[in-house]
Order: C-alpha cells, then sequence, then structure tokens
C-alpha cells in the first residue's frame, strides 16, 4: 500500500511539472517562434543574399561580386546607382561625430545645470525636451522655413543687402544645415538621462565638494562627471554599436541630393525603392553592404567598450 501511495504521488509531482512546463511554454511559444521567424531567419537569409546576385535567366549565382563592388565603390570612387560611397561614409562619420562630440557634451552641461535647479529651470526643461515630443515633420517644415525663401533668414540677407541662396538646397552647405539641425533638435532625449543619473548622486558628496572649495567646473569634472560615468560610458557604447548606422533626416531634407547620402539611407533607398525606378533596387548589394558595415562596427563598438571601461579595471586591480 505505501508502495502504491508514493506511486501515485510520484505521478501527481510529474503532472504539476509538466502542467507548469506547458502554462510557461504557451507564453513563450509566440515570442520564440517571432524570434526565429523575424531575426534568425531574417539575419540568415540577409547573410546569405550578401554572396548571391540574380543571373541572366532569374537564377541564383553565389558569387564575391557584391564585396567587389563595394571594393570598387570606397577605394575607387565607382558609384554604386550613381551615389558616390566615399562621401556616405563621410557623412555617415559626420553625424556620429556631432552626437558624440558636441550633442553628449552640450546635452551634460545643459542636465547639469537643470540638476542645479537655476531659476526658470523647469520652463528651459520644458523648452529644450518639447523637439522630442513634437512629430519630426513638423520641425523639418519650420526648419525649411527658417532658411527657406521668405523666412527670416531670407529677410535678414536681403536687409543686409546680400545675395541669398537657399543653404539647404545648394551643394556644401545642405549636409551642415542638416547637422545644425541635429544639434538644435537632438538634445531633449539625453538631457532627461542625465537628470535622471545626476539626481541620483547624493547630496551629501556634492556637500562635501562644497566644502573643500571645489567651482562649479570642479564639481561637474571631478565629481559629476565619475559618477554618472557607467551611464556616460553605456551612451558612448551603443552609439559606437550604431556608428555606421548614424544618419540625420535625409529623407526629409533631399533624399540625397547636394551630397548628402549616408550609408543607412544608401540601404534604405536601395531596399525601399524611394526612388521610383526600379534599377535603385538590391537586395544582394544592400546585404553585402550592411555586412561590410557589420564587420566594422562590432570591433569598433568592443574597442570603445574597453576603453570605457580600463579605468574601473585599473581601480578594481589596484584595489
Amino acid at each position: 500500500m505505501e508502495a502504491e501511495r508514493n506511486f501515485v504521488r510520484g505521478e501527481v509531482k510529474v503532472k504539476k511539472v509538466w502542467s507548469r512546463r506547458l502554462f510557461v511554454a504557451s507564453f513563450l511559444a509566440l515570442p520564440m517562434i517571432g524570434f526565429f521567424i523575424f531575426y534568425i531567419y531574417v539575419h540568415l537569409d540577409s547573410f546569405c543574399m550578401a554572396f548571391q546576385r540574380e543571373g541572366p535567366g532569374g537564377e541564383i549565382l553565389w558569387t564575391f561580386d557584391n564585396f567587389k563592388t563595394v571594393y570598387k565603390a570606397l577605394f575607387k570612387g565607382e558609384g554604386i546607382h550613381g551615389r558616390i560611397l566615399s562621401v556616405a561614409l563621410r557623412n555617415t562619420c559626420l553625424f556620429y561625430a556631432t552626437g558624440l562630440l558636441v550633442n553628449l557634451p552640450l546635452s551634460l552641461l545643459i542636465g547639469y545645470f537643470f540638476s542645479k535647479k537655476i531659476a526658470g529651470y523647469k520652463t528651459f526643461r520644458v523648452i529644450t525636451y518639447m523637439p522630442s515630443i513634437i512629430m519630426s515633420t513638423a520641425l523639418v517644415m519650420l526648419f525649411k522655413y527658417t532658411f527657406g525663401e521668405g523666412g527670416p533668414y531670407h529677410a535678414s540677407v536681403l536687409s543686409g543687402g546680400g545675395v541669398y541662396a537657399n543653404p539647404i538646397t545648394k551643394t556644401g552647405t545642405a549636409i551642415w544645415m542638416m547637422l545644425l539641425y541635429t544639434v538644435s533638435f537632438g538634445l531633449g532625449g539625453n538631457i532627461v538621462i542625465w537628470g535622471g543619473a545626476m539626481n541620483s548622486i547624493s547630496p551629501e558628496v556634492l556637500e562635501a565638494g562644497k566644502i573643500d572649495g571645489c567651482n562649479w567646473f570642479q564639481e561637474f569634472y571631478l565629481l559629476i562627471i565619475p559618477m554618472i560615468w557607467p551611464t556616460i560610458s553605456t551612451v558612448v557604447i551603443l552609439g559606437a554599436v550604431g556608428f555606421l548606422g548614424a544618419s540625420g533626416p535625409v529623407l526629409a531634407f533631399t533624399k540625397g541630393e547636394y551630397n548628402t547620402y549616408t550609408l543607412s539611407y544608401m540601404l534604405y533607398e536601395m531596399i525601399g525603392q524611394v526612388s521610383g525606378s526600379e534599377s535603385y533596387q538590391n537586395y544582394y548589394l544592400a546585404s553585402a553592404l550592411g555586412l561590410c558595415m557589420t564587420a566594422i562596427s562590432f570591433p569598433l563598438a568592443m574597442l570603445v567598450k574597453k576603453i570605457v571601461y580600463s579605468d574601473k579595471k585599473e581601480e578594481e586591480e589596484a584595489a
């Protein structure tokens, strides 16, 4: 009898275990299916397409021609569908450098002054964050009106006796106007991050700095920055991961005209047929270009990660 009871108890436990597993699996099944279809399969197919091209009869051929095309476009100046890859790479680097060297320090400084609760800081915080809430299309229209014909910039040039030329539709200045746009309206999101990080710092630490005679610059550089360094390093590493995917509002402003192409917009054009002509569509070449971008971005992200965490490792080893 005792053996039968133990057997029944064992069966009940097994049923409970399997019922729990089935319950968990029922929740995980749909996300896992989506993961395998929309992530694993899509990326594997994209990887294979980088080594393929369509033959004369519509058959799929395995080849390295796509990578040869990318190499010739980058180092020999041959265009991809008339688009210059070296110009796109230069513009991509400009957008990334602007975000890292201009937007990041500016947003840190603004977040610091907001954390000091200066007079009117709530109003300025709302004004600074407002562009992140407003639809980007409206901001682009406002920016175009400001510097376009009939706008304030046009009137100021004419009043000064100068000759007006729209800087947004002029080769040589169009890319700089888009960089100005990203700086003007791209600070709000980071300010929220820095504000949260700075508000988490213990007030006693800042009070100790004041007692030791720290001015505002010393407080910012010697106390604030080191204490929020984990947040800063995370933002820098994430930016390095998407380094070659950095792109300003090219589609909204110029659609690549006036030498404003970026790598990501070239991929978008080759895949999305925004030009209206099928001759620009090339999924295989786009896959090869994307694979080259990944091959460059991944080691760069690892290098940046090693650099930003090097001081922390040295401190741990010293301790």
